[in-house]
């Protein structure tokens, strides 16, 4: 009975969001899958997954890490998903492929559905997400129209139309 008070109090909290526009995480009800103890911080505005080898850019781009505050500072640009591929290009960086950015979930929490020690100041939106560089293929034809994205409203993945805008988070090479 607890875990459905727990679940209760969960989702009556998600008509909150819109107005507080604040991360929630379920600490009691659901166990955290991203640790901070996992991550080597030691570079300023990078974040390398000790198990994985993946150097990732703390902030999103159009962010800047500030190292006086440990923290992101600016607003996150949006682009498309060409747009997206080839400003990771430009900066020596590459995007994430769905299985690389679906790792960066912490499940316990949404708005944003990310640990916030590692990646703080991401924006939490049930109408945007971060790129990856996954198309996403229709009836095994070549053209890519869509591509995959993680919400960063509630973690999931999905795929949304190339020329749409969207947040990117990009790998280090």
């Amino acid at each position: 009975m607890l875990s459905l008070y727990h679940s209760l109090v969960f989702f009556s909290l998600l008509w909150l969001i819109p107005i507080a526009n604040a991360q929630v995480c379920m600490k009691k009800v659901t166990p955290q899958t991203v640790s901070a103890g996992n991550f080597d911080l030691s570079i300023p505005g990078q974040a390398l997954n000790k198990l994985s080898g993946i150097n990732w850019d703390r902030c999103v781009y159009g962010q800047s890490w500030n190292s006086n505050k440990s923290t992101c500072v600016g607003s996150p640009i949006k682009l498309n998903w060409q747009e997206a591929l080839q400003t990771a290009f430009d900066n020596n960086k590459r995007l994430p492929d769905i299985k690389e950015l679906n790792t960066l979930l912490d499940l316990q929490c949404i708005m944003p559905p990310v640990n916030l020690t590692i990646f703080p100041n991401t924006p939490g939106s049930r109408f945007n997400g971060l790129w990856s560089s996954t198309p996403y293929i229709v009836n095994d034809k070549t053209s890519k129209t869509s591509a995959w994205y993680v919400d960063l409203g509630f973690g999931f993945a999905n795929y949304r139309k190339v020329d749409l805008k969207n947040f990117a988070r990009f790998i280090n090479k």
